[in-house]
């Protein structure tokens, strides 16, 4: 990989500017029939979604400026990014089981390779080079850090994949790209995946990088760690024609798809050897991010609300309105769940 063109640069940028004004996932927990009493709860909430009624069933406090949220393990996982920290809450009874605060600054978030695992900068190294990153796991059943990795991937968004992590991110020599870090000895293997994958996501089969603003997705092997396909998000006849193209806000693997949201409101189905795109779904007016879980598609819009679209059908439906805008979205543990700022 060698030195990046200054439109990369320019998509960093505003990569990073996105970044900033991230929104808020909506916590779904497990439904029990009619819809509970809904406290009010200001910002740093996660929203619970009961996924069979649509109803929000509760909003629980958690830390500041919460984004990525997933859920596994029996819990769901919320890093509140303006903090730092990651909040544990228990899928069954949505409520907080712990709030920890580790050595990394968590900027990222992922579920998989044995656990719980963040990636961010020292905190005791503000000196250090924007490449010197931690990776951190947390055990699901303790809820402690059992695995903490020195890094050189400057993560910024991480996913995880046949027992590794993928990231993107600074990774020293003025390269800013995307690598692989063995979850057990942290061995850092960079990618020439030939963009700037500012979105991420993976299971054991392959990895899908999603530049956002240069509307592409690319296909990375878990076993190989090579490139096995690539697909623009838009048409060059759209291009050709004069149309602005929508940016890419989220990424999520499900069932026999990759599900891709857009700013524009629009998902984009396409199939996972990404040989072409088989839906394009209207969900919303702005969709800010995307989760596959319960048996649906979940987007969150900047209309404040929460969009479930039918994988059998490609219909979309609004199941919610959270009169808060999210950031964050995750289905899975028996719920949906929203963080909201």
């Amino acid at each position: 990989m060698g030195s990046v063109p200054r439109w990369v640069l320019v998509v960093v940028g505003v990569v990073i500017l996105v970044a900033a004004l991230d929104v808020v996932v909506f916590v779904a927990a497990r439904g029990h029939g009619e819809a509970a009493v809904v406290p009010r709860v200001g910002s740093g909430a996660v929203a619970v979604i009961d996924p069979r009624s649509g109803h929000v069933m509760t909003r629980i406090p958690v830390g500041r400026e919460p984004t990525a949220v997933a859920a596994g393990f029996g819990g769901v996982w919320v890093l509140n990014k303006g903090a730092g920290t990651v909040t544990h809450i228990d899928a069954r009874s949505a409520r907080v089981v712990s709030t920890l605060a580790p050595d990394a600054t968590a900027n990222a978030l992922t579920l998989g390779a044995g656990g719980v695992w963040f990636a961010g900068h020292a905190r005791s190294r503000a000196s250090a080079p924007l490449e010197a990153a931690l990776l951190e796991r947390i055990d699901p059943a303790t809820g402690t850090v059992d695995r903490r990795l020195e890094t050189h991937t400057g993560a910024s968004v991480v996913a995880a994949g046949r027992g590794a992590l993928w990231s993107t991110g600074y990774l020293g020599g003025h390269i800013r790209g995307a690598a692989r870090s063995d979850a057990a000895t942290g061995a850092l293997l960079r990618l020439d995946i030939g963009i700037y994958g500012d979105l991420v996501t993976a299971d054991d089969d392959a990895v899908y990088y999603v530049a956002s603003i240069a509307n592409r997705v690319v296909r990375v092997s878990t076993k190989t760690a090579r490139l096995t396909g690539s697909l623009n998000l838009i048409s060059d006849a759209s291009l050709a024609a004069g149309n602005v193209p929508a940016s890419a806000t989220g990424v999520a693997l499900g069932g026999d798809s990759v599900w891709i949201s857009k700013s524009d409101g629009t998902v984009l189905r396409v199939r996972r050897d990404l040989s072409r795109i088989t839906a394009d779904v209207k969900a919303c007016v702005n969709a800010i991010a995307v989760a596959y879980g319960e048996s649906a598609v979940w987007v969150a819009c900047g209309d404040d609300t929460v969009v479930r679209v039918d994988p059998a059908t490609n219909r979309a439906a609004k199941v919610a309105s959270l009169g808060r805008l999210p950031r964050g979205i995750a289905a899975g543990e028996g719920g949906v769940w929203v963080t909201l700022n």
